[in-house]
Protein backbone atom coordinates (compact mmCIF):
# COMPACT_ATOMS: atom_id res chain seq x y z
CA UNK A 1 0.00 0.00 0.00
CA UNK A 2 2.85 2.34 0.92
CA UNK A 3 4.66 1.57 -2.37
CA UNK A 4 1.47 2.17 -4.32
CA UNK A 5 0.95 5.55 -2.64
CA UNK A 6 4.58 6.52 -3.21
CA UNK A 7 4.35 5.59 -6.90
CA UNK A 8 1.19 7.67 -7.29
CA UNK A 9 2.89 10.63 -5.63
CA UNK A 10 5.93 10.38 -7.90
CA UNK A 11 3.70 10.12 -10.97
CA UNK A 12 1.73 13.19 -9.88
CA UNK A 13 4.96 15.11 -9.26
CA UNK A 14 6.34 14.16 -12.68
CA UNK A 15 3.08 15.29 -14.26
CA UNK A 16 3.20 18.62 -12.38
CA UNK A 17 6.83 19.19 -13.38
CA UNK A 18 6.02 18.45 -17.02
CA UNK A 19 3.13 20.93 -17.05
CA UNK A 20 5.21 23.63 -15.37
CA UNK A 21 8.10 23.14 -17.78
CA UNK A 22 5.79 23.33 -20.79
CA UNK A 23 4.08 26.48 -19.54
CA UNK A 24 7.38 28.16 -18.71
CA UNK A 25 8.59 27.48 -22.23
CA UNK A 26 5.47 29.16 -23.63
CA UNK A 27 5.83 32.18 -21.32
CA UNK A 28 9.53 32.60 -22.13
CA UNK A 29 8.98 32.28 -25.87
CA UNK A 30 6.27 34.95 -26.00
CA UNK A 31 7.61 38.29 -27.18
CA UNK A 32 5.99 41.09 -29.14
CA UNK A 33 6.82 40.55 -32.80
CA UNK A 34 8.31 43.57 -34.55
CA UNK A 35 7.62 42.23 -38.03
CA UNK A 36 5.73 39.34 -39.61
CA UNK A 37 6.39 37.25 -42.68
CA UNK A 38 3.91 38.63 -45.23
CA UNK A 39 1.40 36.51 -47.13
CA UNK A 40 1.81 33.38 -45.01
CA UNK A 41 -1.41 31.59 -44.01
CA UNK A 42 -1.89 29.73 -40.74
CA UNK A 43 -3.46 26.25 -41.13
CA UNK A 44 -7.17 26.13 -40.29
CA UNK A 45 -6.77 23.33 -37.75
CA UNK A 46 -4.25 25.47 -35.86
CA UNK A 47 -6.70 28.38 -35.80
CA UNK A 48 -9.50 26.12 -34.55
CA UNK A 49 -7.38 24.84 -31.69
CA UNK A 50 -6.23 28.35 -30.74
CA UNK A 51 -9.83 29.57 -30.68
CA UNK A 52 -11.03 26.57 -28.69
CA UNK A 53 -8.43 27.30 -26.02
CA UNK A 54 -9.33 31.01 -26.12
CA UNK A 55 -12.96 30.12 -25.45
CA UNK A 56 -11.99 28.67 -22.04
CA UNK A 57 -11.04 32.15 -20.82
CA UNK A 58 -12.73 33.10 -17.53
CA UNK A 59 -15.02 36.12 -17.23
CA UNK A 60 -16.97 37.93 -14.54
CA UNK A 61 -20.13 35.96 -13.68
CA UNK A 62 -19.29 33.84 -16.73
CA UNK A 63 -21.08 36.46 -18.86
CA UNK A 64 -18.49 36.02 -21.61
CA UNK A 65 -18.81 39.66 -22.73
CA UNK A 66 -16.14 39.48 -25.44
CA UNK A 67 -16.35 38.65 -29.14
CA UNK A 68 -13.38 38.32 -31.45
CA UNK A 69 -13.05 39.04 -35.14
CA UNK A 70 -10.36 37.00 -36.89
CA UNK A 71 -9.41 39.38 -39.69
CA UNK A 72 -7.60 37.55 -42.49
CA UNK A 73 -8.84 39.36 -45.61
CA UNK A 74 -5.87 41.15 -47.26
CA UNK A 75 -8.18 43.85 -48.59
CA UNK A 76 -9.76 44.65 -45.23
CA UNK A 77 -6.40 44.45 -43.45
CA UNK A 78 -5.02 46.96 -45.95
CA UNK A 79 -7.98 49.29 -45.40
CA UNK A 80 -7.64 49.01 -41.64
CA UNK A 81 -3.90 49.63 -41.83
CA UNK A 82 -4.27 52.70 -44.02
CA UNK A 83 -7.25 54.36 -42.37
CA UNK A 84 -7.31 53.30 -38.70
CA UNK A 85 -3.91 52.15 -37.42
CA UNK A 86 -1.54 54.60 -35.74
CA UNK A 87 2.20 54.50 -36.30
CA UNK A 88 4.24 52.79 -39.01
CA UNK A 89 4.87 49.72 -36.86
CA UNK A 90 1.20 48.93 -36.35
CA UNK A 91 0.46 49.69 -39.99
CA UNK A 92 3.11 47.27 -41.25
CA UNK A 93 2.11 44.59 -38.78
CA UNK A 94 -1.54 44.87 -39.78
CA UNK A 95 -0.68 44.42 -43.43
CA UNK A 96 1.85 41.61 -43.05
CA UNK A 97 0.43 39.48 -40.21
CA UNK A 98 -1.47 36.33 -41.13
CA UNK A 99 -4.43 37.65 -39.14
CA UNK A 100 -5.50 40.40 -36.77
CA UNK A 101 -7.52 39.29 -33.77
CA UNK A 102 -9.88 42.18 -32.98
CA UNK A 103 -11.41 41.96 -29.50
CA UNK A 104 -14.86 43.49 -29.07
CA UNK A 105 -16.08 44.27 -25.55
CA UNK A 106 -19.82 44.29 -24.86
CA UNK A 107 -20.84 47.58 -23.23
CA UNK A 108 -24.36 46.27 -22.57
CA UNK A 109 -23.60 42.95 -20.86
CA UNK A 110 -27.01 42.83 -19.17
CA UNK A 111 -28.48 41.82 -22.52
CA UNK A 112 -26.71 38.47 -22.30
CA UNK A 113 -27.62 37.63 -18.70
CA UNK A 114 -30.76 35.65 -19.59
CA UNK A 115 -28.84 33.46 -22.05
CA UNK A 116 -26.03 32.80 -19.58
CA UNK A 117 -28.48 32.16 -16.75
CA UNK A 118 -30.25 29.52 -18.84
CA UNK A 119 -26.92 27.87 -19.75
CA UNK A 120 -25.83 27.84 -16.12
CA UNK A 121 -29.13 26.38 -14.96
CA UNK A 122 -29.05 23.59 -17.53
CA UNK A 123 -25.43 22.72 -16.74
CA UNK A 124 -26.31 21.87 -13.14
CA UNK A 125 -22.96 23.12 -11.87
CA UNK A 126 -24.07 26.15 -9.89
CA UNK A 127 -25.84 26.07 -6.56
CA UNK A 128 -29.37 27.43 -6.34
CA UNK A 129 -28.16 30.29 -4.17
CA UNK A 130 -25.75 31.47 -6.86
CA UNK A 131 -28.42 31.35 -9.56
CA UNK A 132 -30.86 33.22 -7.35
CA UNK A 133 -28.60 36.29 -7.16
CA UNK A 134 -26.89 36.05 -10.56
CA UNK A 135 -29.11 38.53 -12.39
CA UNK A 136 -29.12 41.17 -9.66
CA UNK A 137 -25.47 40.84 -8.68
CA UNK A 138 -24.15 40.88 -12.25
CA UNK A 139 -26.27 43.90 -13.20
CA UNK A 140 -25.09 45.79 -10.12
CA UNK A 141 -21.39 44.97 -10.32
CA UNK A 142 -20.78 45.36 -14.05
CA UNK A 143 -21.35 49.09 -13.73
CA UNK A 144 -24.01 49.19 -16.42
CA UNK A 145 -27.01 51.47 -16.12
CA UNK A 146 -30.31 50.10 -17.36
CA UNK A 147 -31.13 53.57 -18.65
CA UNK A 148 -27.93 53.94 -20.68
CA UNK A 149 -28.65 55.33 -24.12
CA UNK A 150 -25.91 54.62 -26.62
CA UNK A 151 -27.77 56.71 -29.15
CA UNK A 152 -26.70 59.75 -27.18
CA UNK A 153 -23.22 58.24 -26.79
CA UNK A 154 -22.46 60.49 -23.85
CA UNK A 155 -22.83 57.72 -21.26
CA UNK A 156 -24.16 60.29 -18.75
CA UNK A 157 -26.60 57.90 -17.08
CA UNK A 158 -23.89 55.28 -16.67
CA UNK A 159 -21.64 57.82 -14.94
CA UNK A 160 -24.48 58.82 -12.59
CA UNK A 161 -25.33 55.19 -11.88
CA UNK A 162 -21.69 54.31 -11.18
CA UNK A 163 -21.31 57.40 -8.96
CA UNK A 164 -24.34 56.44 -6.88
CA UNK A 165 -23.20 52.83 -6.52
CA UNK A 166 -19.69 53.97 -5.59
CA UNK A 167 -21.08 56.39 -2.99
CA UNK A 168 -23.16 53.60 -1.50
CA UNK A 169 -20.32 51.08 -1.34
CA UNK A 170 -17.84 53.65 -0.03
CA UNK A 171 -20.24 54.50 2.79
CA UNK A 172 -20.53 50.86 3.86
CA UNK A 173 -16.89 49.90 3.33
CA UNK A 174 -15.74 50.98 6.84
CA UNK A 175 -18.39 48.65 8.29
CA UNK A 176 -18.09 45.60 6.02
CA UNK A 177 -16.24 44.50 2.86
CA UNK A 178 -17.80 46.00 -0.27
CA UNK A 179 -17.03 45.55 -3.98
CA UNK A 180 -15.02 48.11 -5.91
CA UNK A 181 -17.36 49.82 -8.34
CA UNK A 182 -16.24 50.56 -11.89
CA UNK A 183 -18.02 51.71 -15.01
CA UNK A 184 -19.16 49.20 -17.60
CA UNK A 185 -16.38 50.05 -20.04
CA UNK A 186 -13.69 49.31 -17.46
CA UNK A 187 -15.39 46.05 -16.47
CA UNK A 188 -15.90 44.86 -20.03
CA UNK A 189 -12.46 45.93 -21.24
CA UNK A 190 -10.87 44.08 -18.31
CA UNK A 191 -12.66 40.88 -19.33
CA UNK A 192 -11.60 41.36 -22.95
CA UNK A 193 -8.00 41.73 -21.82
CA UNK A 194 -8.18 38.40 -19.99
CA UNK A 195 -9.46 36.73 -23.14
CA UNK A 196 -6.81 38.42 -25.29
CA UNK A 197 -4.10 37.07 -22.99
CA UNK A 198 -5.53 33.55 -23.26
CA UNK A 199 -5.56 33.92 -27.05
CA UNK A 200 -1.96 35.17 -27.10
CA UNK A 201 -0.64 32.30 -25.00
CA UNK A 202 -2.60 29.76 -27.06
CA UNK A 203 -1.15 31.15 -30.29
CA UNK A 204 2.33 31.12 -28.76
CA UNK A 205 1.90 27.46 -27.81
CA UNK A 206 1.43 26.76 -31.52
CA UNK A 207 4.64 28.55 -32.43
CA UNK A 208 2.89 31.67 -33.73
CA UNK A 209 4.19 35.16 -33.09
CA UNK A 210 1.95 37.89 -31.73
CA UNK A 211 1.89 41.59 -30.97
CA UNK A 212 -0.80 43.30 -28.92
CA UNK A 213 -1.78 46.64 -30.39
CA UNK A 214 -3.74 49.52 -28.89
CA UNK A 215 -2.59 52.24 -31.28
CA UNK A 216 -5.61 52.70 -33.54
CA UNK A 217 -8.59 54.96 -34.15
CA UNK A 218 -11.42 52.92 -32.62
CA UNK A 219 -14.17 54.89 -34.36
CA UNK A 220 -12.68 54.26 -37.78
CA UNK A 221 -11.92 50.64 -36.97
CA UNK A 222 -15.52 50.05 -35.95
CA UNK A 223 -16.75 51.51 -39.24
CA UNK A 224 -14.38 49.36 -41.32
CA UNK A 225 -15.16 46.17 -39.40
CA UNK A 226 -18.91 46.94 -39.07
CA UNK A 227 -18.87 46.71 -35.29
CA UNK A 228 -22.12 47.91 -33.64
CA UNK A 229 -22.13 50.84 -31.21
CA UNK A 230 -22.85 48.38 -28.40
CA UNK A 231 -19.23 47.20 -28.51
CA UNK A 232 -15.87 48.81 -27.85
CA UNK A 233 -12.43 47.72 -29.10
CA UNK A 234 -9.94 47.48 -26.22
CA UNK A 235 -7.13 45.99 -28.30
CA UNK A 236 -6.09 43.98 -31.33
CA UNK A 237 -3.51 41.20 -31.57
CA UNK A 238 -1.48 40.81 -34.76
CA UNK A 239 -0.72 37.12 -35.28
CA UNK A 240 1.46 35.21 -37.73
CA UNK A 241 5.03 34.06 -38.30
CA UNK A 242 8.07 35.99 -37.14
CA UNK A 243 9.92 37.74 -39.95
CA UNK A 244 13.20 36.13 -40.93
CA UNK A 245 12.99 33.35 -38.34
CA UNK A 246 16.05 31.10 -38.49
CA UNK A 247 14.03 27.98 -37.67
CA UNK A 248 10.72 27.50 -39.49
CA UNK A 249 7.65 26.81 -37.37
CA UNK A 250 6.56 23.17 -37.32
CA UNK A 251 3.04 22.79 -35.96
CA UNK A 252 2.11 19.95 -33.62
CA UNK A 253 -0.18 17.14 -34.73
CA UNK A 254 -3.73 17.84 -33.60
CA UNK A 255 -5.19 14.38 -33.19
CA UNK A 256 -7.94 15.41 -30.80
CA UNK A 257 -9.99 18.49 -30.07
CA UNK A 258 -10.18 20.27 -26.74
CA UNK A 259 -12.96 19.09 -24.43
CA UNK A 260 -14.85 22.25 -23.55
CA UNK A 261 -17.26 20.47 -21.21
CA UNK A 262 -14.77 18.89 -18.80
CA UNK A 263 -11.44 19.92 -17.34
CA UNK A 264 -8.45 17.71 -18.02
CA UNK A 265 -8.52 14.55 -15.94
CA UNK A 266 -6.01 14.49 -13.12
CA UNK A 267 -4.28 11.28 -12.09
CA UNK A 268 -6.69 9.19 -10.05
CA UNK A 269 -9.29 11.96 -9.91
CA UNK A 270 -12.66 12.41 -11.54
CA UNK A 271 -13.03 14.96 -14.30
CA UNK A 272 -14.55 18.26 -13.14
CA UNK A 273 -17.26 19.76 -15.29
CA UNK A 274 -16.50 23.20 -16.72
CA UNK A 275 -18.85 26.14 -16.53
CA UNK A 276 -20.77 26.37 -19.84
CA UNK A 277 -19.47 28.34 -22.80
CA UNK A 278 -21.20 30.01 -25.73
CA UNK A 279 -20.87 28.28 -29.09
CA UNK A 280 -17.74 29.18 -31.02
CA UNK A 281 -19.75 30.63 -33.90
CA UNK A 282 -21.39 33.03 -31.44
CA UNK A 283 -18.08 34.34 -30.15
CA UNK A 284 -15.75 34.31 -33.17
CA UNK A 285 -16.41 36.09 -36.46
CA UNK A 286 -14.57 36.30 -39.75
CA UNK A 287 -13.26 39.61 -41.16
CA UNK A 288 -16.24 41.72 -39.99
CA UNK A 289 -18.52 41.65 -36.97
CA UNK A 290 -21.24 39.02 -37.22
CA UNK A 291 -19.86 37.38 -40.36
CA UNK A 292 -19.47 33.59 -39.95
CA UNK A 293 -15.88 32.39 -39.63
CA UNK A 294 -15.52 29.82 -42.39
CA UNK A 295 -12.85 27.72 -40.67
CA UNK A 296 -15.34 26.86 -37.93
CA UNK A 297 -17.43 25.09 -40.56
CA UNK A 298 -14.97 22.98 -42.56
CA UNK A 299 -16.49 21.28 -45.62
CA UNK A 300 -17.35 17.62 -45.31
CA UNK A 301 -15.71 14.99 -47.51
CA UNK A 302 -18.89 14.79 -49.57
CA UNK A 303 -18.96 18.57 -50.05
CA UNK A 304 -15.27 18.60 -50.99
CA UNK A 305 -15.77 15.80 -53.51
CA UNK A 306 -18.77 17.56 -54.99
CA UNK A 307 -16.73 20.73 -55.35
CA UNK A 308 -13.99 18.83 -57.19
CA UNK A 309 -16.51 17.23 -59.54
CA UNK A 310 -18.12 20.61 -60.30
CA UNK A 311 -14.71 22.13 -60.97
CA UNK A 312 -13.88 19.23 -63.26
Amino acid sequence: LRCSKSSATEAAKANANSKLKSFRQIVQSRVSARRFEPNVAVPDDVWRDVLQMTLTSPSGFNLQPTHMILLRSPQIKSTLSKHAMLGFGNQYRTNDASAIAVFCADLEPSKRIDRIFDMERKSGIREDGYLAVLRVASSFLTGESSTLSHNNSDGASTHVSTFLKRTFTDALSPVQPMPTMENVESWSYKNAGIMAQMYTMSATAHGLSTCMMEGFDARRAKEILRIPDRYGIPLMVATGYDYGAVTPVVHADLDESLNLEYEEESDGEEKCKRTPRLEMNEVFFGDTFGKPLDLLHPPTIQQSSAGVEEAA
